[in-house]
């Protein structure tokens, strides 16, 4: 507002001493006129109110000082007045200059009364400039734009007179930018004792007449304090300040202002990736049957990221996320009951990253919560770790992150069985172990073709089972069908045949001797990294042949 002050030199300091004890006591009554008075008190913004099933949030005064030690860094600042983590808010701060020629004098944290706001100071060239101070609100935990309700803000000292002399008359424009992207204008909330009114046809916070005092003092208080709040959600406000264009010119200026309030409805977020747990192991160079994992030349030596079911996004032999995987909240105990299903993700997220955002009030107390992943058709058929997890849940933790589920193409399995075969004489003191490995199978353990073996002859088997993996294969059982005539081309039929020397790993119900049938282990875990054998002798186009 302009002042139009004028104060004479003293004419002589008699005159001075003559009025002295008139003045200081004048001065005095303003002073305790000034503290005493409530209407130079901040007055809480009338729109500083959320739902009942809404936490409500407001900065604190040291948030004040790091959104402003942060300004302009793109950096974006943890909120902690987050309704103790209910709100997982950030906010980057940013100022923009209409014109280079303002001086840009201030823009700090100012504290009166134990209370804190952005002080922003400056010096425009004409009455058209403006400084732009824009607050985007952004979820700390998916790094998305948080659109928050009943946001509030508050600019003080409107029209505060710094110097005798200043010519200027304070404009501030408070807009945010809503879900549709469109900007909108906050609703005025009017404080009794203000001085300051909304321009219906500027938009803006000003004094009401070109005629209405400055602001005596830079406290903070009701009679030049300006309040808003926004009917509908934004996720980022944006405070211009200016001039109302009224008077010609433009002086020294300042304002302060407040973010005083802003709801959300708390939410609980489960989120992780679908990943390709093959130790960056590439179609390519993945092998079904290669269970060499022992020298340097297989890729599934010393791969300790290739199928442990931890995610590995990290050089070297880095992972990545697949698609095409569904991940569904649910209750453990019926996993038919959903509580909902990865939402949309995020632009430019990795691959495979799913994201599960829900109202805490859905749950209720149910804490036997689970993510379940599935997938339609034929790719990654395997798994490296369960379809199901259960969540360590609680109603206070808001925030549920690295909930990956493992899986690999065919060639990446796990678990390789090698099948070797030796033709023998029906020894009844074979030892399976002293049998060497050969390229034929008339002389040791072969993986090679038997041809024109003779009837009443027998055939051992060494079925050597390894596990690729970096975690266990739980109840594994090993199985072998018997041939017999007429099933799958078999011209004749073969019998289990003594020696019975490794019969310790077999089931109960596995074929007896001298019977056709399946050879079956029984369960047991295999090791990470580990090797098994099996072995069995079969008598081949047997007395009971048919």
């Amino acid at each position: 507002m302009y002042i139009d002050k004028y104060f004479a030199g003293s004419k002589s300091i008699d005159l001075f001493q003559k009025y002295k004890f008139i003045l200081l006591t004048l001065v005095g009554f303003i002073a305790s006129f000034l503290i005493s008075h409530s209407s130079y008190a901040l007055a809480p913004n009338p729109g500083a109110v959320c739902p009942a099933n809404l936490a409500q949030g407001s900065l604190t005064n040291n948030d004040y000082i790091d959104l402003v030690s942060a300004t302009n860094s793109n950096n974006y600042v943890n909120v902690a007045g987050n309704a103790s983590g209910k709100i997982p808010l950030q906010i980057k701060t940013s100022t923009i200059e209409s014109s280079t020629a303002t001086t840009q004098s201030n823009f700090g944290v100012i504290t009166t009364s134990g209370i804190s706001a952005i002080n922003i100071r400056r010096t425009f060239p004409n009455v058209s400039s403006f400084t732009d101070i824009t607050l985007d609100f952004r979820n700390s935990i998916t790094t998305q734009p948080i659109y928050l309700t009943n946001v509030g803000l508050s600019a003080f000292d409107i029209d505060y007179a710094n110097s005798n002399g200043n010519t200027f008359d304070d404009f501030v424009q408070i807009t945010g930018i809503n879900e549709a992207g469109t900007t909108i204008t906050g609703t005025f909330q009017p404080i009794n004792g203000s001085n300051i009114a909304f321009s219906q046809s500027l938009q803006g916070l000003l004094t009401r007449t070109i005629n209405d005092p400055n602001c005596p003092a830079k406290d903070l208080g009701t009679q030049c304090q300006g309040s808003i709040q926004f009917s509908q959600p934004v996720a980022s406000v944006k405070i211009r300040y200016k001039n109302t264009g009224y008077l010609a010119t433009a002086t020294n200026q300042e304002i302060d202002f407040r973010l005083d309030n802003y709801c959300y409805e708390p939410q609980y977020i489960f989120s992780g990736t679908v990943f390709d747990d093959n130790g960056g192991i590439t179609g390519t160079r993945a092998n079904a049957t290669n269970a060499d994992i022992t020298t340097s030349t297989s890729p599934y030596t010393n791969n300790v990221n290739y199928f442990n079911g931890i995610f590995n996004p990290s050089a070297p032999n880095a992972e990545t996320g697949i698609t095409g995987s569904t991940v569904k909240l649910v209750n453990c105990t019926n996993t038919s009951t959903i509580y909902n299903t990865q939402s949309v993700i995020r632009d430019n997220a990795p691959i495979g990253a799913y994201q599960i955002s829900i109202p805490t009030t859905i749950l209720g107390n149910n804490t036997n919560i689970c993510l379940l992943e599935s997938r339609t058709g034929t790719t990654y058929p395997i798994r490296t770790s369960n379809d199901s997890r259960k969540i360590g849940f609680s109603a206070t933790t808001y925030d549920y992150p690295n909930n990956n589920f493992g899986r690999v193409i065919a060639e990446n399995v796990a678990l390789v069985l090698k099948k070797y075969q030796y033709i023998n004489i029906c020894p009844p003191t074979l030892n399976y172990t002293n049998i060497n490995e050969s390229t034929s199978p008339d002389t040791g353990f072969s993986t090679a073709s038997i041809k024109d073996i003779d009837p009443g002859k027998c055939i051992a088997y060494k079925i050597t089972a390894t596990n690729r993996a970096h975690v266990n294969i739980d109840n594994f059982v090993m199985r072998d069908v018997l041939q017999k005539k007429g099933v799958n081309s078999a011209l004749v039929t073969s019998v289990l045949a003594n020696p019975a020397s490794a019969s310790a790993d077999y089931a109960s119900d596995s074929v007896a001797i001298g019977q056709n049938g399946t050879v079956k282990t029984k369960p047991f875990t295999l090791t990470p990294r580990a090797k098994r054998d099996f072995y069995f002798n079969t008598k081949y186009g047997s007395a009971t042949d048919k």
